[in-house]
């Protein structure tokens, strides 16, 4: 397989778990909402409410903002400063592009590495309220983060620097 079709493949790979990130990430926040709304009607309508709401609302905004936040990535979404890359010309910008996406990947990776470590350390401890693990609130961190390197990774090869779509003077 060539480089060319081997990129255009990965860039699809990559685009189909957006995607499916994307539609998980919808069902999580609509769960969330579900679970706040019977949490505040049943405590304020009838003066009850379920032991467990609270931490699965928690968890569940946990899985939305880490599961979320690599969509972002190629959309330049995410807070940057561009005070020098702003002043560089085309080849010296997309050099340092390339080097702060390698940091990031490299970042995010060891993130998502300690994140698993910990998971796994953790993965015995109960909830307080629920018959699950202390460590669900890691998973998503570290998917979070490794589907984050796959985009800092393809950001790099690319070289495509995308302006922030909200510039503040």
């Amino acid at each position: 397989m060539s480089p060319d079709r081997a990129t255009a493949a990965a860039g699809r790979a990559l685009a189909a778990l957006d995607r499916a990130v994307q539609v998980l990430v919808i069902a999580v926040t609509g769960a969330m909402v579900v679970v706040v709304v019977a949490q505040v009607a049943l405590r304020y309508g009838l003066g009850q409410s379920f032991d467990w709401a609270d931490e699965i609302s928690r968890l569940l905004f946990v899985w939305v903002v880490f599961l979320a936040l690599p969509l972002g990535i190629p959309k330049a979404a995410h807070v940057g400063v561009s005070l020098l890359t702003d002043r560089l010309s085309d080849r010296p910008r997309r050099l340092l592009f390339r080097l702060t996406s390698l940091m990031c990947a490299a970042l995010l990776a060891v993130v998502a590495y300690q994140g698993a470590l910990l998971a796994i350390d953790q993965w015995e401890e109960p909830l307080s309220t629920l018959d699950a693990s202390v460590a669900l609130f890691l998973v998503p961190l570290v998917f979070g983060c490794a589907h984050g390197v796959l985009h800092f990774l393809a950001l790099a090869g690319s070289g495509a620097y995308a302006a922030p779509a909200l510039v503040v003077e």
